[in-house]
């Protein structure tokens, strides 16, 4: 059944507090997973002491789940940067945020304008698609796509006007900031699309991720705050798009490594994410959370 509507879901006790943090940046480190010790000591709360913890991430399920490869994941995850939120186990949509038919064909047209070609995410027949086209790739997509051989998501397409369908929900244009800086000017000066535009946190690479007007993380946790009966949210976060997150959170702490906008709004500044803040600042506090 798909879920969309992010009201009380049956089957799902209330709890106290709910514990959300970002991943890049944040809980992974830079070879971008969870380090042994974060996993381990995580998994023991998680298991022992009854933590409520999931994340809230720009990537894809396939993504984040190899990231967090050994963690328990048996609550709700916030992908796309708030476009879906999905049960990691069964892969069921319970809220997703897609384009109406004019906003997409205003953002075909600023791509076309600005020679841009994005890759695509949808879901056709209750599967995700991530599409692109074939000879039009960055470095910066081919990276993406080497580093998802054999992914099933994968939607190959010859030109732009098979891109289509009301089901789309999210763009990512991945290049050169010089050559995304006026796409990314025209998207923010739409009144009903969002576009979040940052330096990839390991790479040179710029990413302008594009999505309706809405969508953030801070409200998919809201909504996954009602889904889970949560009394507070408590959240972690290194980035601009944290910002939405901590403005909806009752606790938001940044870790050292966090741009200086977000850390101005925490409640809290904790330790590098090298050096595994987050976990360690959750245990020192776990008797507060459970």
């Amino acid at each position: 059944m798909v879920y969309c509507d992010g009201a009380k879901r049956e089957g799902f006790v209330a709890l106290k507090t709910l514990v959300i943090s970002d991943l890049d940046g944040t809980l992974l480190t830079s070879k971008e997973r969870i380090s042994e010790y974060s996993l381990e000591h995580l998994n023991g709360m998680i298991d022992g002491q009854g933590l409520k913890f999931t994340y809230a991430t720009a990537r894809s399920l396939n993504s984040a789940a190899k990231a967090c490869w050994g963690l328990r994941q048996n609550l709700p995850v916030i992908l796309y940067n708030g476009a879906l939120i999905m049960e990691p186990s069964t892969q069921e949509k319970l809220y997703n945020k897609h384009f109406n038919e004019g906003q997409l064909a205003y953002l075909k047209e600023l791509f076309a304008r600005f020679d841009v070609w994005p890759l695509a995410y949808s879901f056709c027949g209750g599967e995700e698609h991530v599409s692109w086209i074939e000879g039009k790739e960055t470095s910066g997509v081919l990276r993406y796509l080497e580093r998802r051989k054999g992914d099933r998501r994968l939607h190959p397409i010859r030109s732009r006007e098979e891109l289509r369908g009301e089901d789309i929900f999210y763009f990512t244009c991945i290049g050169k900031k010089e050559d995304l800086d006026k796409l990314h000017e025209e998207v923010e000066s739409s009144l009903d699309i969002r576009c979040i535009y940052e330096q990839e946190t390991y790479r040179t690479d710029y990413w302008c991720e594009i999505m309706p007007e809405g969508t953030s993380k801070g409200e998919a946790a809201k909504k996954l705050k009602e889904i889970l009966n949560a009394e507070r949210v408590v959240c972690f976060g290194d980035g601009r798009n944290d910002r939405s997150l901590f403005a909806m959170a009752d606790e938001s702490y940044a870790v050292q490594n966090a741009v200086p906008e977000l850390k101005k709004t925490a409640s809290g500044v904790i330790g590098y994410s090298e050096e595994d803040a987050v976990c360690k600042f959750i245990a020192e506090h776990i008797k507060e959370y459970t």
